[in-house]
């Protein structure tokens, strides 16, 4: 198997019959490329995995170590992947959490202001009393939720099915009125490229924010920068797209916008997290057994 780094290696030699092959994704595959069967991925563009795809004919299974698996999706049929889900849902929440009351309480304008050294008292936002709808229901936004009603503020969940108190994401703009944020914690996939688009925004009540830390391409850009200039909405950004987010593109300037290099999982002993999880995945698979955070099956 193909693993991302030392460490990685070391945790699956305590499971008998993996056999650890070392790569570094920025480097030239390794020689024994050709007759890995599975595969730990750090590698986040689509080509850099279709690569070792077409080097390796044996490759069956690639486990992420991001929540996130849409640049897996251009895989041969015959490699299945799973995802990193339950590794880095905490972290995330936090960002998302923190992008919240950074915007709501205007603390980027007061940094701003620091930085001109001028003491210029700003009137924000409380997150105590707020109804924020959550874009997606799985364990990213189980730990927002948490932690944000832990706050005070009220947060609606949103699925492909509605189940209990959470609700179907084919009925979320009947419940954008009355919210204050709308957060965004779903994956990219064909069903929700593009979900938030310009009716969906039209639809956010005035002064509402909206926090993206899923993939930049669920959101209609534009349309976002459009309703941010025009002082009805605020954004607070974790993805974009393109990324990384070129010099001069027009969402680093555009009034209301507050941008973060995605860096939800960006945090000390994350990878740690990510390499125990990944490889216990990749140990069922060995096994024969289906890996809980399998997305696609091989198709043999």
């Amino acid at each position: 198997m193909l693993v991302p780094s030392r460490r990685a290696a070391e945790m699956a030699l305590e499971h008998p019959g993996l056999e650890p092959v070392f790569y570094r994704h920025e480097g030239p595959p390794p020689p024994d490329v050709a007759r890995a069967r599975l595969m730990l991925s750090t590698p986040r563009t689509a080509a850099e995995l279709e690569e070792y795809a077409a080097l390796a004919p044996h490759l069956e299974y690639v486990q992420a170590v991001s929540s996130g698996t849409d640049h897996l999706v251009g895989l041969p049929a015959r490699v299945g992947y799973g995802s990193g889900r339950g590794s880095n849902g905490m972290v995330a929440a936090e960002l998302a959490l923190g992008l919240v009351l950074t915007s709501f309480r205007r603390l980027d304008d007061a940094v701003r202001s620091a930085q001109r050294a001028v003491w210029e008292p700003t009137v924000g936002r409380s997150l105590y009393g707020s109804e924020i709808l959550v874009i997606g229901a799985g364990d990213l936004a189980q730990q927002f939720k948490v932690r944000v009603e832990a706050c005070g503020a009220t947060a609606t969940l949103s699925g492909r099915t509605a189940r209990g108190d959470t609700i179907a994401i084919s009925q979320l703009k009947e419940h954008l009125s009355g919210k204050q944020a709308v957060v965004i914690m779903v994956p990219l996939t064909p069903q929700t490229a593009g979900l938030v688009d310009k009716a969906f925004l039209a639809a956010m009540d005035d002064g509402a924010l909206l926090v993206n830390v899923a993939r930049g391409g669920i959101v209609d850009q534009d349309a976002l920068m459009a309703e941010c200039r025009a002082g009805r909405l605020k954004a607070a950004l974790d993805v974009a797209d393109p990324e990384p987010l070129p010099p001069g593109h027009p969402l680093w300037t555009c009034p209301g916008v507050l941008v973060t290099p995605h860096i939800g999982g960006e945090v000390r002993g994350f990878m740690e997290r990510a390499f125990r999880l990944g490889i216990d995945q990749l140990a069922a698979y060995a096994r024969g057994e289906r890996p809980s955070n399998m997305v696609r099956a091989p198709q043999r």
